[in-house]
């Protein structure tokens, strides 16, 4: 399989940053395989701190289940500040996005540069 068809595969539905080392770009491929991950990691634990404190609110200690706690936490999910969470999504698709169109651009020009030879 051509570079140029590979390289934007793995990067969009392996790793963003695998098509770049797969495109010889080894240090731009690390850069966007850290960038993706610690963006992913903050958003995880922004998750996490978020869903926590809206349980602690709605379940609190007795970690007891009622018909309504779903809406409750549902409810108190809605009530938090998701700011960050959108704009660290946001940035995660822009990375991937970037992360796909250079692989294809860069796998393609070096397909014909190979052709040209």
């Amino acid at each position: 399989m051509k570079n140029y068809i590979k390289a934007p595969l793995l990067s969009g539905f392996v790793l963003p940053g695998l098509g770049q080392v797969v495109n010889q770009q080894i240090i731009k491929g690390l850069i966007l395989m850290a960038l993706i991950t610690v963006i992913f990691l903050i958003l995880l634990v922004k998750v996490f701190i978020d869903l926590s404190a809206v349980m602690a609110e709605v379940v609190g200690p007795d970690l007891g289940l009622g018909p309504d706690t779903i809406s409750r936490i549902v409810e108190g999910v809605r009530e938090r500040n998701l700011n960050l969470l959108f704009f660290l999504g946001g940035l995660g698709v822009s990375v991937w996005a970037y992360s796909v169109v250079d692989a294809f651009l860069t796998g393609r020009r070096a397909s014909m540069e190979s052709e040209g030879e």
